[in-house]
């Protein structure tokens, strides 16, 4: 093979290489662009929440109300074990907020929306939750004001969520009111 033969070789593998990881980049982008614009929406009520880290700036950590659910309240499937993936299928409250309905190992069939994240434990009468949204990243005074309007039970988060569990943050509510929207890019 001549010099300029291997000097082709080698472009061409460096553009399709470069092809390659813009199309893996493009379809990150456009899966949560699709989620956020197709997903089902709902809103979660949250706790207290923490705005400041000296290390990561400024961020409001939200402690959702459906992380910490009362064993009696919900449906638990007997297979559910500690540290491992957890369906929760939810209800809609009078108040706007939805709630855990019942939880699975296994993601359940039917209609109502899916929330997917771990199973930590369960204690006592209590039943832990993690899920993959739980920061809103936020500048300084916004996460001080988020700080002190959850303090009277105000916030409430949009999420979109796919077939499979899926979420993400579509925005925020303030008494019932949206006052952020995730932009699609």
């Amino acid at each position: 093979m001549t010099r300029a033969l291997r000097a082709r070789w080698l472009a061409a593998a460096i553009v399709a290489l470069g092809l390659v990881q813009t199309a893996a980049l493009a379809r990150m982008v456009t899966d949560r662009a699709a989620l956020l614009r197709d997903g089902r929406e709902v809103v979660l009520k949250t706790g207290a929440i923490d705005p400041r880290d000296l290390f990561r700036g400024h961020y409001a950590i939200l402690n959702l109300e459906i992380t910490r659910i009362p064993r009696g309240t919900v449906t638990v499937d007997p297979a559910l074990q500690s540290d491992s993936p957890v369906y929760v299928t939810l209800t809609e409250g009078d108040d706007g907020y939805w709630r855990a309905q019942a939880l699975f190992a296994e993601p359940p069939q039917g209609e109502a929306p899916v929330i997917r994240g771990r199973f930590e434990y369960a204690m006592g009468d209590q039943i832990i939750l993690s899920f993959p949204f739980d920061r809103y990243f936020a500048p300084k005074e916004r996460a001080l004001e988020l700080e002190a309007l959850d303090r009277a039970d105000r916030i409430g988060v949009v999420l979109a969520l796919d077939r499979n569990g899926n979420g993400a943050i579509k925005g925020l509510t303030i008494d019932g009111l949206r006052v952020y929207e995730e932009p699609l890019y």
